[in-house]
């Protein structure tokens, strides 16, 4: 059966492991790393380039384990085997990476990493523009591996708005929240609708309750193709502390990533998120649950200690544009 490694936003990979079998059954999973798993899979690899949060996805030609790995050792490795190649026609160029980082090599390690594809393949070298790549990736979990690189995602913060929420993120979002087909949700603080976008295409639930403040954001929101002339979806301008549409302790779940305070003025983050929190008390049922995204993680984490009506279940910790960030599971405890 052959291997794969993919690569994901780094601090999901408990809900990586949970998700990516429910996605495609058929696979093993051989290692689980930060921003990394490692798998088997026998069927068709195009299916692997349908799962959103994966960025790179490498068919392998080799793994390697312990300490003091380095590319010479790796490269004579496999100039000893003959390889099989997923992709074996067109150009290819091959890269070196260390802890996330491209890395440079002696001359004459990149020429005998060339000369094993040549040898091996009906590749031909184009280090510019090439239709292939072979990967040499030492971790900093003691494992390295060789692969090709056979799908990456092409989207990239370019394609972003200033302070809109990275797809893959959403949808994480989405899987922490572990809703149902009957659940009442909503998400206050919209913006460029990358939560909304990614519950209404991947997810079933019985009300979707999308809002903001901003009328040029909302309007935007109407005329997307997934969201409108949708019956479980109510969408329109709302100011969050208040949320005047939606009836007292009606909601399962509140989904959001409300603004941090870099790009816009909110005032005092901390006074902010406590107006927030008094909203979503009213409108959740008992036991209802907030999962909320925020780079002010103390600011946020000191708030949830004072108030006793809002317990804290688990978080995990990544990069948003750059920034360190939380991802939180609130429940509320009256």
């Amino acid at each position: 059966m052959a291997e794969f490694i993919s690569s994901f936003t780094s601090g999901f990979s408990d809900l990586v492991k949970e998700d990516f079998p429910k996605r495609i059954p058929s696979v093993k999973i051989l290692n689980l790393f930060d921003g990394l798993i490692h798998y088997q899979f026998s069927g068709n690899s195009r299916e692997l380039s349908k799962i959103m949060y994966f960025n790179n996805t490498f068919f392998i030609l080799k793994t390697w384990k312990g300490k003091g790995l380095n590319f010479p050792m790796m490269v004579g490795n496999i100039q000893k085997e003959k390889k099989y190649y997923l992709i074996n026609k067109g150009t290819f160029r091959v890269r070196f990476s260390k802890e996330n980082q491209f890395a440079k090599v002696d001359k004459n390690i990149a020429r005998r990493a060339e000369e094993a594809v040549v040898n091996n393949s009906k590749l031909n070298i184009d280090r510019l523009n090439p239709t292939t790549e072979i990967w040499y990736s030492i971790r900093s979990q003691d494992f390295a591996f060789c692969g090709q690189l056979i799908s990456k995602r092409e989207f990239t913060e370019k394609n972003l708005n200033k302070g809109e929420l990275r797809p893959e993120v959403a949808y994480f979002m989405c899987l922490m929240s572990d809703f149902n087909q009957d659940s009442l949700i909503a998400e206050p603080f919209a913006g460029y609708g990358s939560i909304p976008l990614q519950l209404a295409k991947k997810f079933h639930f019985k009300k979707l309750f999308i809002s903001d403040i901003d009328q040029e954001k909302i309007k935007m929101l109407e005329d997307k193709k997934n969201l409108k002339d949708r019956d479980d979806i109510e969408i329109s301008v709302q100011n969050a502390f208040e949320l005047k549409n939606i009836e007292d302790k009606s909601l399962d779940l509140v989904i959001t990533d409300p603004p941090w305070g870099f790009y816009e003025d909110i005032g005092d983050i901390s006074d902010f998120y406590d107006k927030c929190f008094n909203s979503f008390k009213r409108i959740l049922k008992e036991q209802g649950r907030i999962v909320m995204l925020s780079a002010r993680k103390e600011e946020l984490e000191n708030l949830l200690e004072v108030r006793k009506d809002f317990n804290l279940i688990k978080s995990f910790h990544t990069l948003v544009n750059g920034k360190k960030a939380g991802l939180y599971l609130i429940e509320k405890t009256e």
